[in-house]
């Protein structure tokens, strides 16, 4: 006994951390949102379910569902101790069903969420749009070399990014599934295993990898794609499989209430466009109270089957150069002696021997086949007659080279000419279309790399991989170093390659279709009866569809497959389909729009998923007021780089608002056919750069977007805030800032913006995203003193002579920190400011002319944070740019920690360990800092570097005003001699002249200067002699005040006399590049001919400039926080309200029902206004009993408690009279409240 416990320690110690834990304690679920698409999903398999958690599968409205389930299932065919038979994996729905699929005990059998994959500590699956909703790190990704764990990262089917608008992503195994692992839980008395490396795995050890895509361009809007990763992550080859999808259909469905609408809907499937949709019969959900609007159609289109890459036949009919299918390869053949046929082995090697003179056994793939020359008869795949039907043979099936040809599973009607069957006999498809496939004894088509490719042999079979863009590293972002970036060769995660190119795949298609009614009429227990179900071959019609055109409705559900194909040990298959919606159906089965559509999700999936990204989003900010509501937002979209066309297209950016989350009040923009296809945006800011105006598709794209068009703006110019004033105090609005592109006329791309995602959750809370906001304006408590909105701001030094101004945005975001402004400017920012390939210090003209480029704003107050270490593994701080100097970091016992054990990347805000334990995993740490909230940033009012010089940035409720001196030119209002009656007029330019055909060009350097007068010689001007200038002897200097020294001088002393005299030219020579003088200011003196002065010592010639700032400026300022004036309170104690008043049954301020939520009534709610902070209210009835206290919550913002008309026991009041008492420290209110039934 002691032993045999031993070797279970053993067995556990080695085998536990094999493969992650699963099981339905992981269970998650998530809404996908991203476009008109709308539908709630669980983590182990199934769409459209719980239900009471989300859309099922709904399309524009919310509450407008057309799925009860959609989910996938595995097949395979298992030989076990002389036994066959199958098992089939599937999710564990809520669904009818004849028997579930549980255990003796009652546990569910079937795929399960693997752990790891979404943040645990949250309720939802991981989508791309909220990274909160993600793990600390990604299971599968700790092996990578350069980022293990993939930590802070999205794990997309494009690596670290996705061109998708929305996506999702979770894992599911197959190890609680013990109904063949254990004799006592199966017919077949069988314990079968499927790693023989470790015995604690179940089921068939299947492991499924799903995501789920949607785009928001407005092409892409009515569907959502769903992918499918299967891996056998044991060690048995499976050498039949199947992967089929079982859906229920419930068109006018909302969430668990039972209107019974699923009862009139009907099925249908188009096979040449793998096409299967449901649609309502009576084209009528009324039925449904919540339903809104018409009644479309929902299709499911297959795009990606598994791939058979070992049959030697081209499966998807994409292959060069092998030869085709004839009809005489499938006759029937007589083997002779010296016939050459072909062997396999069991890795699919094939060996070519040839047919002795005597019987033999030949084998193949472990299979016998006895020949005997001149007698035995060979044929594969051909057309036979059983029970009088015409049909295939059913070694077609087997996976067996029943005619030793090398070919596995030929099939006249799959590779010949294609037909497809329904269960009458009647034919869907008759087309003749050969494929090619290998000839092994020839060697043709043996090179051709699109016959038997795969989406993991390391090949770049369709050789669309480009190194000028694709080479991007594994982890398909660009400019991260990262393994194989660079190296120019192909690797697994770059763009066109393997996993993520669809094309590298030998797609055997769509082979089954079941129909079924009632949705019961199936048992989920039953394998064998689910394995016929999805054998290859079958096509059933249903019954209510006669000359293809509905004859009722019914509550039908259907199931289609995929197979066979083998799924060998470590191998991954992949399957995928997208549910696609559009107008029409009803008894006329009007399918045009449903097929557009259709049209649209196969582009998508021929570019490998590759469609055209909006940029990326603007992160947004609303504040609500008085009145008003104050939206602001970043410029990260306008950086973007289109990852499939590589080039910055931003254009622009459009407000949108509404009163609902999903905006459908402004959906009001349709196509030609007056189709709602847009949305109605309050306001539109577009870069100034003469695209503008709507934009011109080519007749095809014209066509295919049914007239519509997409307004690119007016060349406004951008702007990063704005102020919407068209708003009522209590009533909430929701709002998204998207960024748009300009498309691509001439490659028929259609401009895109971003997606706008509000979710509404079962339990009424809300949750925004990136470039979205929720808010409900109301005024500030009584009292309220706001900061200066706009404050000059006095520079500590300054060489520049512009204006700085400091605005307020963000009342609310104000911290009273104090900040320091610093410039940069073309001689120190590290930039080719003029293009001419030098920079800084390298080149005269950037030295010489120091204009503004940048601007910084340092934090000088500083910020405390703590985090928790991970080692030498970096954390990621809340800010970047960090001033190394200013960093203190102490333990958790408040000891200082030496920067020698530590690492920390200033620059992205990130700290580690220096090497293991320096910072130990799991240790808490607090670190203080200075940092930069702007750093380097180009963006100021008339900035001649950037295009869009509109606004500078926001950063903790600020924004700076710059009026910068761009151009150096002289001030003449603060330039002029000392003695205004000795004075000559002057010009002042950039010297520019020929002399000798020589062109010479001065810089205009932004100083200040004095010319100092004395009464004798003091200096002397160069002499240029190549142009006979002389060098004349002078009583006068000039002094440039800026740079503090004398500078030299070329003097052209017209009259000669050796004294400043009208007409006499000075040009300025200072030092540039390597110290060499270069020609600077050119000043011209005039006056009358015979008034010459006489300047003498004390004299001087001040020269003021205007000029730009500079590095070395500095201003320091303090933001102001606003106040509450206790004496302005108590006088504006009358201002206090109740709204509405008198409440009578509802009001527009009121939010409706959740999602989902089918029955109750919505919120109710007063609201009292203009209250001061920290305020009471005590309500009572007209008998004098208190009703309930409410509080005001000290947020001198927001001057507003609503009351939810219920009672401190938490019950509704009664309609009546009720009388309130506000009481402050400002003062008291009284009044009453009228609420009428």
């Amino acid at each position: 006994m002691k032993k045999q416990w031993i070797t279970l320690l053993i067995f556990g110690i080695l085998f536990s951390p094999l493969f992650s834990q699963s099981g339905r304690e992981y269970r998650r679920s998530s809404v996908m949102r991203g476009n008109l698409v709308k539908t709630v999903f669980g983590n182990w398999g199934v769409i459209g379910q719980p239900a009471e958690k989300g859309a099922r599968g709904a399309w524009i409205y919310e509450n407008n569902g057309y799925i009860g389930d959609v989910s996938p299932m595995v097949g395979v065919e298992l030989k076990v101790g002389g036994k066959t038979f199958h098992s089939v994996e599937i999710c564990p729905v809520s669904r009818p069903t004849r028997q579930a699929e549980i255990s003796p005990s009652g546990k569910p059998w079937g795929f399960e969420p693997v752990a790891g994959y979404f943040n645990e500590m949250q309720e939802g699956i991981a989508l791309y749009s909220d990274p909160l909703s993600w793990p600390s790190m990604w299971p599968d990704k700790k092996n990578d070399p350069d980022d293990p764990g993939w930590s802070g990262s999205w794990n997309g089917f494009f690596g670290k990014t996705t061109t998708a608008s929305e996506e999702c992503f979770f894992v599911m195994d197959d190890n609680n599934d013990e109904e063949f692992n254990y004799a006592e839980n199966n017919q077949w008395k069988v314990s079968f295993k499927p790693d023989s490396t470790n015995p604690s795995r179940n089921g068939l050890g299947l492991e499924v990898k799903v995501r789920g895509m949607q785009w928001s361009d407005f092409l892409a809007q009515d569907c959502i794609f769903w992918l499918y990763e299967i891996t056998n992550k044991g060690t048995t080859d499976y050498d039949k499989t199947v992967f089929g999808m079982l859906v229920g259909t419930y068109v006018g469905v909302t969430s668990t209430e039972d209107y019974r609408e699923y009862d009139d809907d009907y099925s249908f499937f188009d096979v040449e466009k793998d096409l299967t949709y449901t649609a309502d019969f009576d084209d009528d959900a009324s039925r449904n109270p919540r339903w809104r609007g018409s009644v479309g159609v929902v299709g499911y289109a297959f795009l990606e089957s598994p791939g058979n890459p070992y049959d030697g036949i081209d499966n998807d009919a994409d292959a060069r150069f092998g030869p085709e299918f004839t009809e005489d390869d499938f006759k029937l053949r007589v083997l002779k002696p010296g016939d050459k046929v072909v062997l396999i082995d069991r890795n699919y090697k094939r060996t070519v021997v040839q047919v002795p003179s005597d019987e033999t056994d030949f084998i193949t793939r472990g299979d016998t086949i006895h020949v005997i020359p001149g007698v035995t008869e060979l044929v594969e795949g051909n057309v036979v007659v059983i029970d009088k039907k015409e049909t295939i043979n059913p070694n077609a099936y087997d996976g067996i080279d029943n005619d030793l040809d090398g070919l596995i599973d030929e099939n006249y009607y799959l590779h010949y000419y294609q037909i497809r069957k329904d269960q009458e006999g009647n034919i869907l498809i008759n087309k003749l279309n050969p494929v090619r496939h290998k000839d092994f004894i020839t060697g043709a088509g043996l090179a051709d790399p699109m016959i038997d490719e795969a989406r993991d042999d390391g090949i770049d079979n369709d050789g669309d991989w480009d190194p000028l863009f694709d080479d991007v590293g594994g982890d398909g972002v660009p400019n991260t170093n990262d393994r194989g970036e660079g190296d120019g060769r192909p690797t697994p995660g770059e763009p066109n390659f393997d996993q993520t190119d669809v094309d590298e795949s030998d797609q055997i298609g769509l082979t089954s279709f079941e129909y079924f009614v009632p949705a019961n009429a199936f048992s989920m227990a039953d394998d064998e009866d689910l394995w016929r179900r999805l054998s290859p071959g079958y096509f059933e019609v249903p019954s209510s569809i006669v000359n293809n055109m509905p004859q009722r409705g019914e509550d039908g559900d259907f199931i289609y497959g995929s197979g066979y194909f083998p799924l060998r040990a470590g191998e991954t298959q992949r399957f995928s389909l997208a549910l696609v919606y559009g107008e029409g159906g009803g008894p006329t089965m009007e399918l045009d729009d449903l097929l557009k559509n259709r049209e649209t999700v196969q582009k998508i999936y021929n570019s490998d998923y590759r469609f055209p990204p909006p940029p990326e989003k603007p992160t947004l900010v609303a504040i609500p007021g008085d009145h008003k509501v104050t939206l602001y937002w970043d410029r990260k979209a306008e950086q973007s780089i289109d990852p499939v066309l590589r080039v910055n297209d931003f254009e622009g950016y459009k407000i949108y608002k509404a009163t609902d989350q999903n905006f459908n009040e402004v959906f009001t923009i349709t196509d030609a056919d007056g189709r709602p296809i847009a949305y109605k945006p309050i306001a539109q800011f577009d870069l100034k750069n003469g695209v503008k105006g709507y934009f011109r598709s080519s007749p095809e794209l014209f066509q295919q977007t049914r007239g519509a068009s997409f307004y690119l703006g007016a060349d406004t110019g951008l702007q990063h805030s704005f102020v919407d004033t068209d708003v009522e105090n209590g009533k909430r609005y929701f709002y998204a800032v998207v960024a748009y592109d300009r498309g691509d006329e001439t490659l028929d791309i259609f401009p895109k913006e971003n997606d706008k995602r509000i979710d509404v959750l079962p339990s009424g809370e809300i949750r925004t995203f990136q470039n979205t906001a929720v808010v409900i304006p109301n005024g500030e408590v009584a009292g309220y003193v706001p900061p200066a909105q706009s404050v000059k701001l006095t520079p500590i030094s300054s060489i520049g002579t512009g204006e700085v101004y400091l605005e307020t945005v963000d009342e609310t975001a104000l911290n009273s920190h104090t900040y320091r402004l610093e410039f940069w400017d073309t001689s120190n920012d590290g930039m080719d400011n003029d293009e001419d390939g030098y920079i800084d210090s390298q080149d005269s003209s950037e030295t010489m002319i120091p204009i503004t480029t940048a601007y910084s704003v340092l934090d000088v107050t500083g910020v405390t944070e703590s985090f928790v270490s991970r080692d030498t593994v970096a954390v990621r701080l809340t800010h970047t740019h960090l001033v190394t100097e200013s960093v203190s970091l102490t333990d958790g016992q408040g000891n200082s920690v030496s920067p020698e054990k530590y690492v920390l990347d200033a620059t992205n805000g990130r700290i580690r360990g220096k090497k293991p334990d320096d910072l130990p995993r799991g240790e808490m740490y607090t670190i203080s800092y200075q940092y930069y909230p702007i750093y380097k940033s180009p963006y100021m009012q008339q900035s001649p570097y950037v295009i869009e010089n509109k606004d500078t940035e926001i950063f903790d409720g600020l924004r700076l005003h710059f009026v910068n001196h761009w151009t150096p030119v002289i001030d003449t209002l603060r330039s002029g001699w000392t003695d205004p009656a000795r004075a000559y007029s002057f010009t002042m330019r950039v010297f520019d002249t020929y002399l000798d055909e020589t062109h010479l060009v001065g810089l205009p350097h932004p100083s200040d200067y004095r010319f100092e007068f004395a009464d004798g010689i003091v200096d002397t001007s160069m002499e240029i002699p190549e142009f006979f200038i002389p060098a004349i002897p002078v009583n006068f200097r000039i002094y440039n005040v800026t740079d503090g020294r004398y500078v030299d001088f070329i003097y052209n002393n017209t009259a000669q006399n050796r004294k400043l005299s009208p007409y006499d030219e000075i040009v300025l020579m200072e030092p540039g590049l390597n110290h060499q003088l270069t020609y600077t200011w050119d000043f011209f003196f005039t006056h009358r001919r015979d008034s010459i002065y006489d300047f003498h010592s004390g004299d001087t010639l001040k020269i003021t400039m205007k000029k730009p700032f500079r590095k070395g400026d500095i201003f320091e300022f303090t933001s102001t926080l606003p106040t509450v004036d206790r004496g302005l309170a108590s006088q504006e104690l009358e201002r206090i309200k109740v709204v509405p008043n008198p409440y009578v049954v509802a009001t527009t301020h009121e939010l409706p029902l959740p999602p989902a939520i089918t029955s109750g009534r919505g919120e109710r709610k007063i609201d009292f206004i203009h209250l001061p902070a920290n305020s009471k209210i005590y309500i009572f009835t007209s008998r004098g009993e208190h009703v309930i206290t409410l509080h005001h919550d000290g947020d001198i913002h927001d001057g507003t408690v609503s009351w939810n008309l219920k009672t401190k026991e938490n019950l509704d009041v009664a309609p009546g009279i009720y009388f309130y008492v506000v009481e402050s420290k400002d003062g008291s209110k009284r009044g009453k409240i009228a609420i009428i039934k």
